[in-house]
C-alpha cells in the first residue's frame, strides 16, 4: 500500500550502513539482490521467477511482479537493510531479509520495503540462493522531478490564482510554470499584483487587525512561488488570461534564482545515499501553497493543508510568526463526523524507555529510545515520529521487522519510519532508536515575568549557574506527533558534579545497578519510573544539591484511611540552598491543599529544582516543577506584569504545583484549549492564596485578573491560546488573557453555580478526564451535569469570545431597604454574576450576588435602618466595565 505523504519540509533519507548491506561469508545473498537490481533497472519481469524456488506460489511471484516492475526505468537501487535466520533453515541456508529499493524513472521514482524470505540448499554454492517468499510491499509512492520551463514565457494580465480564504490577481506580468511528469505543479510568478487574503473566523479577522490593521489583508506584491497538484491548475488558475511571450534571459534568470530557492522549502526531499537530484512531493488535489514576496510585509507564506486539523494558515517563515491558523468549512464538516480526538491518531504510544546520556555544558545528547505504541487506524505502514531537527537518527529498529528505512524531515522535526508490511488496527508493535546531537534548551518565555524597571547599583555581570532544561517544546526524544498519555521509565547519565530531575518517581541513590558501577566511572545516572501516563517527558541537568525532604500524607480516598504518603524533594543550586530550604513549607502545605480540594494527588512524588535565573518564573512538567529563583539584590524588577503578585509570595510555587493537576493529569486538546491548564493553575493558586494569606489577598488578586482581562480582551479570546501576544512578540498579553482572564472566568462560573456544585463539579471533571486531553466541551458538560443549569451561553461568550459587557447601574437608597437597577447597554447579553456590597449602619458589610443575564435587572433587598454605601463589584469579580447612572 503505497504512503502519500504530504509534507511542508524537506526530507533527507537515511543511506543504510555498509554492515547492513554485507554480511561476510553470504555474498551469495548480495549476488541474488544485485541480480534482482538489474532487472529492476532493465524493466525485466520476467527475469524474476528464475530467482524464485520452484515451491514458491505463481500467484504471489505474480503479484510480486507486478508490484515492483515499471516501465521506463532508468536507475534502481536495492539495498539489504537487515537479515536474520530464517526459521527451520539449517545455519547460513536461510535468512529474512527486510530489503528497500529505489526504482527511478526519467521524471518521477519510488520507494519500496519489503520483506523477502531467501534459501538455498545445504551444500549448494553461492549461486543457489533463490526467493522463497515475500511478505508484502510497501512504497514511498509519487516522488517527482520539478522543472522550470524555461522554454516557455507567459505574459499575465489580471489572472487570478484562488484558494480557500485567498485571491492572488497578477494585474500585470510574467509567469513561468513548474513541470512534473504528472503535469504543471506550480508557477513563479512576477510584476504587479495584489495579494487579497479574508478569513472566516472572528478571532482569525482580529489576529489580522493586529498584523495589518484590517480584518482582510489587502497587499500589493512583486513576485510569488506557487504550489499545486496538477489537477487542480485550470481550476484555481485563469489560464485563458496567459499568452505566450518573447524569452527575456534576465527575467528566467530570476525565475531559476526564486524556483532554486523556494522549491526546496516545500515537498521536497533530499534522497541521500539513492540521488544526487532533488525529488518532491505533488500536494493533495486540495492542498495550495503560496510563497509571496509582499512589499510592505516581507515574504508572506500561506499554506492549505487538509490533512491538517487547522488547514489554512498564513504565516511569516523568517521571524517564524503564525498570523492566521484555523479550520476551513470543509474541514470542520469532516472533523464534525468525529467524535473523539483520539481517532484522528494513526496511533497510540503506550510506553516510553529512554536512555539518554546528556553533556550540559555541550548541550549535547546521546539516546536510544524503545517506543510501545498500538494502531489505531485500519491499517499503517509507516509511523511518523517527531524529533527535533538537530538530532541525527543512527538507526531505528523493531524487534518484529529489524532495522527499518527511517525518513528525516527537515523543518517539520519528524521522522517517517517505513514498515516492511501493513500493520493492522490494535496490533502493538515496538520501535527502537538511536539519536544524538545538539539540544537547544527550552526557555521559560511564556511563564516567566517580563521586565518593568532597571534597579540602580546592582551588578549587571552576575553569573548564573547554568541549566539544561528539556521538555515539551524541544522535542528532545522521538514521540507521537500528537501528543497523547504513556508511561515511561527514563535514565539520564550526566558528567560527575551534576543531577538530573526528570518526569517520573526517582530511583532512589542505594538502588545501584550493575550496569551503573561498569559503564559510569566518571558520570552519575539518575532513573525515574512514571507508572501513572503523562502527556509529555522532561528533564532539567544542573549542579543541583538535595535541599529537602519530606514524606507527607495527602487525601486519597481509594487508600485505607483516606490517606497515603507522597514523597517531597528540593534540589537547589548551590546559591540557593537557603531558598530552596525556605520553600519546604509552603511546598507541603500547597500539595495537602489541592489533594484535598481535588480529592488526591495524581502522582506519588513531587520534585521542586530550583534554579537561578534574573526573572522569577516556572515550568511544570509531570513530577517535577523547576522554579526560577531570582539572586538578592537583582537589578531587574517586574512590577507591572499579569502575573506579578506582590503580596503573594509563593505565588510561582503554587501556579506550577497546580499543574500537576491542571495541564499533566488533565492535558488539555490543542492550543485552544491551554486555559485548561494556565487558567486553571493560575485560579488555584489564588485558592491557596486565600487559604495562606486570607481574603485580602484573594481579593487582590481578582483585582488583578480584572485589571489585566480588560485592558487585553481586544487581543483574542482566551481559546487563541499561546497565539495571544505571538504576532507583537508579548508574551505577557498570552498571560493576561490565558492565565488572569481564564481564571477570572472559572471565578465567575463559581459564583454562577455556587460553592458545593462549583467544586463538586470540579473534582468530577477532574476524575473524568485524568490522564487524558480535555476540552471547553467536556467542561461545559460536567458543570451543566452537576449545576442543572444551561451553560452553552456562558462558555462561548468568555472563552470564545473577546467582546466585554457593559452595565449602567443606578442605586437608591432607601430607610429600611437597597434597590438597584443594572441595565446592560451592549448589544450582545452576558450570563454575569455581580456583587453588590451593602454597609449597614453597624458598619459591618453584608454580600449579596445578583446574576444578570436580561437587559434590565432590578434587585431590591431590605436593610436595617438606613445602608451607609452600596458598592457595586466591589470584589472585581466580574469582568465588565460600570458606569453609575
Amino acid at each position: 500500500m503505497p504512503v502519500w505523504l504530504v509534507l511542508l519540509c524537506a526530507l533527507t533519507i537515511a543511506a543504510p550502513t555498509a554492515a547492513a548491506q554485507t554480511v561476510p561469508g553470504t555474498d551469495g545473498v548480495q549476488l541474488l539482490l544485485t541480480r534482482l537490481e538489474e532487472l529492476l533497472r532493465t524493466g525485466d519481469s520476467d527475469g524474476f521467477a528464475p530467482l524464485t524456488d520452484n515451491n514458491t506460489p505463481p500467484e504471489q511471484i505474480e503479484q510480486f511482479t507486478a508490484d515492483l516492475f515499471r516501465p521506463d526505468v532508468v536507475r534502481a537501487i536495492v539495498n539489504e537493510r537487515e537479515r536474520s535466520p530464517l526459521d527451520g533453515a539449517a545455519p547460513g541456508t536461510g535468512y529474512r531479509l527486510v530489503v528497500e529499493m529505489f526504482v527511478e524513472s526519467a521524471g518521477r521514482a519510488r520507494i519500496l520495503t519489503t520483506l523477502l524470505d531467501v534459501r538455498r540448499p545445504v551444500g549448494s554454492d553461492s549461486s543457489a540462493w533463490r526467493i522463497t517468499g515475500a511478505q508484502g510491499v510497501t512504497s514511498v509512492e509519487g516522488l517527482y522531478r520539478l522543472r522550470l520551463n524555461s522554454s516557455m514565457r507567459l505574459a499575465a494580465r489580471n489572472v487570478t490564482i484562488t484558494a480557500v480564504d485567498l485571491l492572488l490577481t497578477l494585474e500585470e506580468g510574467h509567469v513561468y510554470l513548474v513541470e512534473s511528469d504528472a503535469g504543471v505543479a506550480g508557477l513563479v510568478l512576477f510584476g504587479r499584483g495584489v495579494m487579497r487574503f479574508t478569513p472566516g473566523p472572528a478571532s482569525e479577522q482580529g489576529q489580522l487587525r493586529i498584523f495589518a490593521g484590517d480584518s482582510s489583508l489587502d497587499t500589493q506584491f512583486d513576485a510569488a512561488f506557487i504550489r499545486l497538484h496538477p489537477s487542480q491548475y485550470e481550476q484555481r488558475v485563469t489560464t485563458d488570461r496567459l499568452t505566450p511571450a518573447p524569452p527575456d534571459p534576465r527575467q528566467l534568470r530570476r525565475a531559476q534564482e526564486l524556483f532554486e530557492r523556494d522549491s526546496p522549502k516545500s515537498f521536497s526531499l533530499d534522497l541521500s545515499g539513492l540521488s544526487d537530484e532533488p525529488w518532491y512531493l505533488l500536494p493533495q488535489p486540495e492542498d495550495f501553497l503560496a510563497e509571496v514576496r509582499t512589499r510592505r510585509y516581507g515574504e508572506l507564506t500561506y499554506l492549505r493543508s487538509l490533512s491538517q486539523a487547522e488547514d489554512v494558515t498564513l504565516f511569516e517563515r523568517e521571524r517564524q510568526r503564525t498570523i492566521a491558523l484555523y479550520p476551513s468549512p470543509q474541514r470542520i464538516a469532516a472533523l464534525s463526523a468525529i467524535d473523539n480526538d483520539d481517532e484522528r491518531r494513526d496511533y497510540d504510544m503506550l510506553d516510553y524507555s529512554i536512555d539518554a546520556t546528556v553533556l550540559p555544558l555541550l548541550r549535547n545528547i546521546d539516546g536510544r529510545v524503545r517506543l510501545r505504541l498500538r494502531v489505531q487506524t485500519a491499517s499503517i505502514s509507516s509511523v511518523m515520529l517527531r524529533l527535533a531537527d538537530d538530532l541525527v537518527v543512527t538507526s531505528v529498529t523493531s524487534p518484529e521487522y529489524g532495522r527499518l528505512l527511517h525518513l528525516r524531515i527537515r523543518g517539520q522535526n519528524s521522522v517517517i519510519v517505513s514498515l516492511p508490511v501493513e500493520v493492522s488496527q490494535d496490533s502493538e508493535i515496538s520501535l527502537v532508536v538511536s539519536y544524538r546531537g545538539p539540544v537547544t534548551a527550552q526557555e521559560i518565555e511564556d511563564e516567566t515575568l517580563q521586565t518593568g524597571e532597571v534597579s540602580v547599583g546592582s551588578d549587571p555581570l552576575m553569573n548564573f549557574e547554568p541549566n539544561l532544561l528539556l521538555s515539551n517544546r524541544s522535542f528532545w526524544y522521538p514521540q507521537n506527533p500528537n501528543a497523547d498519555f504513556a508511561t515511561a521509565t527514563i535514565r539520564i547519565t550526566v558528567p560527575d558534579g551534576y543531577s538530573a530531575v526528570a518526569s517520573g518517581e526517582p530511583r532512589r541513590e542505594t538502588d545501584v545497578t550493575l550496569r551503573d558501577l561498569i559503564t559510569l566511572p566518571n558520570g552519575r545516572a539518575f532513573v525515574f519510573t512514571a507508572r501513572e501516563p503523562l502527556r509529555y517527558l522532561a528533564f532539567v541537568v544542573s549542579r543541583f544539591v538535595r535541599v529537602a525532604e519530606s514524606t507527607i500524607d495527602v487525601t486519597d480516598p481509594k487508600e485505607p484511611g483516606g490517606l497515603r504518603p507522597m514523597r517531597l524533594t528540593i534540589e537547589a543550586n548551590p546559591r540557593q540552598q537557603n531558598a530552596g530550604r525556605d520553600l519546604l513549607g509552603d511546598f507541603e502545605a500547597i500539595m495537602r491543599f489541592y489533594a484535598q480540594t481535588l480529592g488526591e494527588a495524581p502522582f506519588r512524588s513531587a520534585t521542586v529544582a530550583v534554579v537561578e535565573h534574573e526573572l522569577p518564573g516556572g515550568h511544570s512538567p509531570g513530577f517535577f516543577a523547576v522554579l526560577n529563583s531570582p539572586p538578592p539584590g537583582g537589578r531587574l524588577t517586574w512590577r507591572d506584569d499579569p502575573a506579578a503578585f506582590a503580596g503573594f509570595p509563593e505565588y510561582f510555587l503554587s501556579h506550577e504545583l497546580a499543574h500537576q493537576w491542571w495541564g499533566q493529569a488533565v492535558g488539555w486538546r490543542n492550543y485552544h484549549e491551554q486555559w485548561l491548564s494556565e487558567g486553571f493553575a493560575q485560579y488555584f493558586a489564588a485558592l491557596y492564596a486565600r487559604q495562606a494569606h486570607g481574603e485580602r489577598v484573594f481579593r487582590d488578586m481578582l483585582r488583578q485578573f480584572n485589571r489585566w482581562a480588560i485592558a487585553e480582551s481586544d487581543e483574542g479570546p482566551v481559546s487563541l491560546g499561546y497565539r495571544l501576544g505571538h504576532i507583537r512578540s508579548q508574551p505577557r498579553v498570552f498571560r493576561a488573557v490565558v492565565y488572569n482572564k481564564g481564571a477570572a472566568v472559572l471565578h465567575m462560573l463559581r459564583r454562577l453555580v455556587g460553592d458545593e456544585a462549583f467544586f463538586a463539579a470540579l473534582r468530577q471533571f477532574y476524575v473524568e478526564q485524568k490522564f487524558q486531553k480535555a476540552n471547553t466541551e467536556a467542561l461545559r458538560r460536567t458543570f451543566e451535569s452537576v449545576s442543572g443549569r444551561a451553560l452553552g451561553q456562558f462558555f462561548d461568550q468568555w472563552i470564545q469570545g473577546t467582546d466585554l459587557p457593559r452595565i449602567k447601574y443606578r442605586r437608591t437608597i432607601e430607610p429600611g431597604s437597597v434597590t438597584v437597577r443594572f441595565e446592560q447597554t451592549t448589544e450582545q447579553l452576558f450570563d454575569l454574576p455581580v456583587t453588590i456590597s451593602i454597609t449597614q449602619t453597624d458598619g459591618r458589610v453584608r454580600e449579596e450576588t445578583v446574576i444578570l443575564t436580561e437587559r434590565i435587572t432590578e434587585w431590591k433587598t431590605e436593610t436595617r435602618g438606613t445602608a451607609r454605601q452600596v458598592q457595586i463589584n466591589r470584589d472585581y469579580a466580574a469582568i465588565a466595565r460600570f458606569d453609575a447612572d
